[in-house]
């Protein structure tokens, strides 16, 4: 019916964590060649430090933005069959991406993966605090109209 509200469920902890190792094993062989060109070899092998780390997480953050931003989905949310949508269902945009990306450097940090988690756990919608900031919620594809 035109005019009817879609009402929509956050995806899962681990549907949204097995995206997130798809994409990690996506973007590991782009930090290895940066390690190999600008890290230093260590005693666990090639290391990122200074420009290579920095080129590292720039082209990460840059790859959530733009995949987000213009695709809905990364290539791990893709994988999965998730999608990143505004919460009246409307298309993620990189304004969203953007804001969604910059606090994923929180969920970077150490113990700050705990905060994501239990933000997806509690929050009524399943989002981190990403989703929150940027009004978005990630969904599973299939539950779209």
């Amino acid at each position: 019916m035109e005019g009817e509200r879609q009402i929509l469920k956050g995806a899962g902890v681990c549907i949204r964590f097995l995206a997130l190792l798809i994409d990690a094993l996506v973007f590991l062989p782009i930090s290895y060649i940066i390690a190999v060109v600008f890290g230093t070899y260590g005693s666990s092998g090639f290391e990122l430090e200074g420009p290579g780390l920095l080129l590292s997480t720039l082209l990460g953050l840059a790859y959530y933005v733009l995949f987000e931003g213009k695709k809905g989905a990364t290539l791990g949310k893709m994988a999965v069959g998730l999608k990143v949508v505004k919460l009246d269902g409307s298309p993620c945009d990189v304004r969203a991406a953007v804001l969604r990306t910059v606090l994923r450097v929180i969920d970077a940090l150490p113990a700050a993966y705990i905060i994501g988690v239990i933000s997806v756990w509690v929050t009524e919608l399943n989002q981190r605090i990403g989703d929150k900031v940027a009004g978005t919620i990630v969904v599973r594809v299939k539950n779209l109209k």
